[in-house]
């Protein structure tokens, strides 16, 4: 590692600084110290609390007044209750400020640290690119590691994984060019190689801005039509796109300008997180509740004019994009539908109902953190055709099933016709009905008397009663128990007997009427 020169502006040093905490700690936070920064120049939320850091561009040594600067700061920071704070200047405490620093912990509660500058090296030995742009010849160090990748590829490779092995490679020593950016290649089979150029953390594009231009020379053609609309709109709400890379013209820091030879670039801004709770409301046109689906708000990604809020429900099968634009105060909520492999029932059921009233008849809102976003709107879809309210039902009679059997279903996204009867023969017998079941004959085993033989000289007849003490019904290859049912058979006829040395073999047969074979179960008790 070459020297480390320590940026001479105090708003430089903050910068490079904010840039090696902000690699550190990809959720840190900025804080704008323009009207005051309250004691921290950034600061990161974490479960236990909040981590406060302070940056001061001292050099040389802790005079007095350096002194009185900083536990002021620490006065600021103290009211915001945090659970630490962080001091980093490029100055390793000799025995007398190290003495004078250890005082200040005696008066706060929370522990306090000084970052000197050996700690502020070991953390850019940790993340070169950070050194390279702030604290050395950026342009010298540039020039020395193009060298050396550029060495690195003169040997051969003779596996394909010798290839991804070199991609990797190739990735991993791109991102030491600039902290702010990382490299994404993709490459093959045919022509086509994609560099993408992502911002390295939160901001960073803010940091370092990648000044983005585009310049058409067919703007009348399809493809420069398509590719001027889909700038634009990555240019007013940052959605990600890719266009042919002939019509991008970057410009910046040579560090920031990707490698020559893409066929196409993808731009987009990068998504800052969210952790906002929402809800998708169905209506009728009176206004009243028909059904509600309850979401996770986890990204945003910002342009000129707005910006996309990204969620999904629960079990993920719904993703749900809000679209706010800024200048017109207008929103758009836009659903996509990707059902998981399998389900709880309990949870297909909120998305199935959810999806069972989503039609043109009805309305839709959104509330973001308790607060609606948009008056509710019809909702622009094709009709269904495809069944739903039947599909309600059946995971209604599954969640029943479980709740009564005291078991547990996995729904598959495709259930067979004879799990469909299965459910309904469940779902019946846990609730008190009677399943009907064809039966066309029965074999018993009796002992040799009378009534017995009456039966094959005497067409009579026979009413019999089957108890299961443990009764089960096999759902999406599982067994679903039941408990104890009684079956009722129909009224059979002896129709074939043979002599045992304990009694008699019988075969007991329904009649051929209409309704004659039908047995009934029904729970027992």
């Amino acid at each position: 590692m070459g020297d480390v020169e320590w940026p001479k502006d105090p708003g430089a040093y903050e910068q490079a600084v904010a840039v090696l905490l902000s690699c550190m700690h990809p959720q840190l936070v900025r804080v704008d110290g323009s009207g005051g920064d309250g004691g921290r120049d950034a600061q990161l939320t974490a479960p236990n609390g909040l981590h406060v850091f302070e940056m001061k561009s001292f050099t040389g040594r802790m005079t007095k007044g350096r002194r009185d600067k900083v536990e002021k700061s620490l006065g600021r920071a103290a009211l915001l209750n945090p659970v630490s704070w962080d001091v980093i200047v490029p100055i390793d405490l000799n025995p007398t400020e190290e003495k004078w620093f250890s005082g200040l912990q005696q008066r706060f509660s929370f522990p306090l640290s000084w970052r000197g500058a050996t700690w502020i090296k070991a953390r850019l030995a940790e993340h070169p690119a950070v050194r390279r742009f702030y604290f050395a010849d950026h342009h010298a160090e540039l020039g020395h590691l193009l060298q050396e990748i550029a060495r690195s590829h003169i040997s051969p490779i003779d596996t394909a994984a010798d290839a991804a092995a070199r991609l990797r490679q190739l990735c991993d020593r791109l991102a030491e060019l600039d902290p702010h950016y990382t490299f994404r290649i993709t490459a093959g089979p045919g022509p086509h190689t994609d560099i993408e150029v992502l911002p390295a953390y939160p901001g960073a594009d803010r940091d370092q801005p990648l000044h983005i231009a585009l310049s058409i020379t067919d703007p009348d053609s399809p493809e420069g039509e398509s590719a001027a609309s889909e700038f634009e709109r990555c240019r007013r709400y940052g959605d990600p796109i890719e266009l042919p890379a002939h019509y991008v013209q970057l410009s910046g820091p040579p560090s920031l300008l990707p490698p020559q030879g893409s066929d196409r670039v993808r731009l987009e801004a990068v998504p800052e997180p969210r952790d906002l709770p929402a809800q998708l409301i169905v209506t009728d046109p009176a206004g009243k509740r028909l059904a509600v689906l309850g979401l996770h708000m986890t990204s945003i990604r910002s342009g000129s004019h707005g910006g996309t809020l990204v969620g999904a429900d629960a079990t993920g099968a719904i993703t749900c994009r809000l679209r706010l634009d800024r200048t017109t105060r207008e929103s758009s909520i836009k659903i996509d539908v990707n059902v998981p492999e399998a389900l709880r029932p309990g949870q297909w059921l909120d998305v199935v109902r959810f999806a069972s009233y989503a039609e043109p008849a009805t309305y839709l809102q959104m509330t973001l953190a308790g607060h609606a976003v948009n008056d509710p709107s019809p909702f622009r879809i094709t009709p269904r055709h495809d069944g739903a309210v039947p599909v309600l039902r059946v995971l209604e009679q599954l969640v029943a099933i479980e709740q009564l059997a005291v078991t547990t279903l996995m729904v598959p996204k495709s259930p067979s016709p004879e799990d469909l009867r299965a459910i309904r023969e469940a779902h019946t017998l846990l609730t008190g009905g009677a399943v009907d079941e064809v039966v066309t004959s029965v074999t018993m085993e009796a002992d040799d008397t009378e009534s017995i033989r009456g039966l094959f000289t005497a067409p009579q007849p026979v009413r019999l009663r089957q108890n299961h003490p443990a009764y089960e019904i096999r759902i999406f290859g599982q067994n679903v128990p039941i408990g104890p049912v009684q079956r009722t058979l129909p009224p059979l006829y002896a129709s074939e007997h043979r002599r045992t040395a304990d009694g008699w073999h019988i075969t007991l047969t329904a009649g051929t009427e209409p309704g004659a074979n039908v047995a009934s179960i029904r729970r027992a008790g």
